[in-house]
C-alpha cells in the first residue's frame, strides 16, 4: 500500500489553493479509492506542471465561455457597448497591475466596482433574457414542464388565416405558445378560450374587431387569448421600416421560445419571429414548412380535437 500517493498534496501549487479545488480533491481522492479497490493498489503520478497547465486551460476556457454567453445575449442591444467598454477598463487594468501603476490601479479598480454595481440595474431586462436563456437549457426543467402539443390540423389554420389576410392587408400578430409559459401574455389580452379555425382568427383580426389590435396567443390547439400586448424591445440594430408589430414579435422571440407570426398592414408581407431573429418574405408554402420544422405536430386523434375544427379542415 505504500504505493499510493495523496492526490490532495499535489493539489497545492506555489502554497496556494486555486478556486474549484475542492471539487477538483474530492474527484482524485475517490480516483484514488476506486484504482486502490480494482487496481492493485497501483495509481499514476501526475506531474504538478501539467495540472496547473490544465487548470489554466480550464480558466481561459470558462471565461471565454461566459464572454461568448454575454456577447450573444446583449448582441444588438446598447448593453453591448457598455460590455466593450468594461473589457477595455479590464485591460487596462491589468496592464496597470503588471506595470506596478498602484494609485492608477486602485482609480481603474473603484471605477469597475461602481459600474458593476451600476451593471444589474441598468440592463436588467437584459440580465433577466440571460439568465432565462441559461434555465431553459436546464434539461431538469423539461421533466416537470409540459410543452404545448400543436396538431398538424392547427399549423394548416393559421396559415390558411396567414394567406388570406395578406393578401387583405390586413395587420396580424400571431404568437404560438411552445415549451415558455406565456401567462403574462396571456393575462394582458382577454382569455376567450376558442377554437382554433381560420375563421375564428380572421374575425379576430378584423378591421372593426375590438380585439384586433393586439396579438393572439394559441396554446394547444385553442385560441388561449386575445388582444394581447407584447413587451417593446430596445434593440437598436432593426430597421427604420420595422414597425411596432414587427418589434413586438420580436421582443417576444428574443424572451422566449415562441413562434410570432405577423402580417404587415401596410404591405401584406408575412413575417416570422423565432430564437431571437426575425425573417421576412414568408410564402405560404414556405410558412407552412418552417412551422412544421419548428414546432413538430403531434397527430392527435379526432375524439380530442373540437368539432369546429374538424368542420374547418374538411
Amino acid at each position: 500500500m505504500s504505493n499510493i500517493i495523496d492526490y490532495s498534496s499535489i493539489l497545492w501549487i506555489n502554497g496556494k489553493d486555486y478556486p474549484g479545488i475542492a471539487a477538483i480533491r474530492f474527484l482524485m481522492v475517490l480516483a484514488r479509492k476506486i484504482q486502490h479497490r480494482y487496481g492493485g493498489g497501483h495509481v499514476l503520478k501526475i506531474n504538478p506542471a501539467h495540472l496547473y497547465l490544465l487548470r489554466t486551460i480550464l480558466d481561459l476556457f470558462l471565461v471565454f465561455a461566459v464572454l461568448r454567453i454575454i456577447f450573444k445575449v446583449m448582441r444588438g442591444t446598447k448593453g453591448l457597448y457598455f460590455v466593450n467598454g468594461l473589457i477595455i477598463l479590464f485591460a487596462v487594468f491589468a496592464a496597470s497591475r503588471y506595470l506596478n501603476l498602484t494609485l492608477f490601479s486602485q482609480l481603474l479598480n473603484q471605477l469597475m466596482i461602481m459600474l458593476m454595481v451600476a451593471l444589474p440595474i441598468i440592463f436588467q431586462s437584459e440580465l433577466k433574457q440571460g439568465l432565462e436563456h441559461l434555465g431553459r437549457k436546464n434539461p431538469i426543467v423539461k421533466w416537470f414542464v409540459k410543452p404545448s402539443v400543436i396538431a398538424p390540423e392547427s399549423i394548416t389554420a393559421v396559415v390558411d388565416a396567414v394567406e388570406a389576410m395578406a393578401s387583405k392587408r390586413t395587420g396580424a400578430l400571431i404568437v404560438i405558445e411552445r415549451e415558455d409559459r406565456l401567462t403574462t401574455v396571456a393575462e394582458s389580452g382577454s382569455y376567450i378560450d376558442a377554437v382554433l379555425s381560420k375563421i375564428m382568427l380572421e374575425q379576430i383580426f378584423f378591421y372593426n374587431s375590438p380585439l384586433h389590435d393586439g396579438a393572439v396567443l394559441i396554446k394547444d390547439n385553442r385560441i388561449q387569448a386575445a388582444g394581447c400586448f407584447l413587451p417593446l424591445d430596445n434593440r437598436v440594430d432593426l430597421p427604420q421600416e420595422i414597425g411596432s408589430r414587427h418589434r413586438a414579435g420580436l421582443s417576444l422571440a428574443l424572451q422566449s421560445d415562441a413562434l410570432v407570426v405577423i402580417v404587415s398592414e401596410e404591405t401584406g408581407k408575412i413575417s416570422l419571429a423565432y430564437n431571437g431573429q426575425i425573417e421576412t418574405g414568408y410564402t405560404r408554402e414556405r410558412l407552412q414548412h418552417k412551422l412544421t420544422e419548428l414546432i413538430h405536430p403531434v397527430k392527435i386523434s379526432d375524439d380530442t380535437l373540437s368539432v369546429g375544427m374538424r368542420t374547418e379542415s374538411h
